[in-house]
């Protein structure tokens, strides 16, 4: 008997090359399984944390792992002669196993993506960021479970499927309904995430309140006032408010008027102009100031002062505020300079008798 006439030989109503095709096809798949995992633990080994390839190259590991098995399986039962009956039993099974081994896969995928995104997101300021990715995460493996669902009614148990969507559309309806406030918020937490007009720390003025934020949340932000209050403001009003973010200003401006009494003599009245320029150019805090005399005042010569500090953080700026203060004062008093304050002169005229 030749080779060949051996593989063309009958066993159990099959022939032997059948019983071959079959080991090799699990030889195969085994081989290929191997080689994968075999180059995951090499790049895992050259690289202590996770790189991009290094997940792709598990999820190519956990498809062959799940799916190799069943693929192999399939071929074979297809290799052999086996009644049609039997036949579309387990081609219906294989489609029911298949079903359920692709929705696996492609929530392990959404898996995936969210630790990837997640270690980029440790690496941002924003705590938003780090709440909205497993909730998206979440979002997308409930959408892919529920449609895969539908798929294996319809396509795997024949159940029709038309009547269960109107079902969940009327019922999606109410549920939204009820939660368009929540899904409100949440969508104003993406339009922040996104457009990030501010950042935690941030002193902003936002819906009548200034001070700085503290916490941004899915459903609210949380800013604290300056003289402490916490203030909780849905993200949906966030998302359609003004915002001022004082944290972004490249300085900060002062104006404020210096006044001088009436008998303050031109000379004294251009060297106090002279020096508030002079002390405040030479602080450090400084950025761009201006002084002039610009009014006669109901009771005092007015000097007008504007000042643009480079300090935003509010302790450093309120110091080196009262530092070029002190110097303007000191100087002010070895000059004999005088401030003015609010003062009236009443006259008394005596009242003369009628002759």
């Amino acid at each position: 008997m030749t080779g060949i006439g051996f593989l063309d030989y009958s066993l159990f109503g099959n022939e032997v090359w059948r019983y071959a095709a079959v080991i090799l096809i699990f030889l195969a798949s085994f081989v290929v399984y191997r080689l994968v995992r075999t180059l995951w633990l090499r790049t895992k080994a050259r690289s202590g944390e996770k790189t991009r390839r290094q997940g792709t190259l598990v999820a190519v590991l956990s498809f062959l792992r799940g799916g190799l098995p069943v693929l192999a399986v399939w071929t074979s039962i297809h290799l052999f002669r086996i009644p049609v009956s039997i036949k579309l039993v387990i081609d219906r099974l294989f489609l029911a196993i298949f079903t359920l081994l692709v929705i696996y896969l492609l929530a392990r995928a959404v898996d995936a993506a969210v630790a990837l995104l997640q270690v980029h997101a440790k690496k941002t300021a924003s705590p938003l960021d780090d709440q909205l990715i497993p909730l998206g995460g979440k979002v997308a493996k409930g959408f892919i479970w529920g449609i895969g669902l539908l798929l294996f009614l319809q396509n795997v148990l024949n159940y029709n499927i038309s009547s269960l969507l109107a079902g969940l559309g009327v019922g999606g309806v109410a549920v939204a309904f009820a939660a368009q406030d929540m899904i409100a918020n949440i969508f104003g937490a993406v339009m922040i995430y996104i457009d990030r007009p501010f950042k935690v720390g941030d002193a902003v003025s936002l819906e009548g309140y200034e001070g700085s934020i503290e916490t941004i949340g899915l459903r609210s932000t949380r800013v604290r006032t300056w003289d402490g209050t916490l203030v909780v403001i849905p993200n949906r009003t966030v998302a359609a408010a003004n915002i001022t973010n004082l944290a972004v200003r490249p300085t900060r401006r002062t104006n404020f008027t210096i006044g001088l009494v009436y008998d303050t003599s031109t000379e004294k009245l251009e060297r106090a102009v002279s020096i508030l320029r002079d002390v405040m150019a030479k602080h450090p805090s400084t950025a761009q100031s201006r002084a002039y005399f610009n009014r006669f005042g109901e009771f005092s010569l007015n000097i007008l002062v504007q000042h643009w500090c480079n300090e935003m953080n509010y302790e450093v700026y309120l110091r080196s505020m009262e530092e070029m203060n002190f110097e303007i004062k000191r100087r002010f008093e070895e000059e004999g300079i005088e401030f003015a304050f609010p003062t009236q002169t009443i006259e008394i005229k005596p009242v003369q008798k009628a002759k």
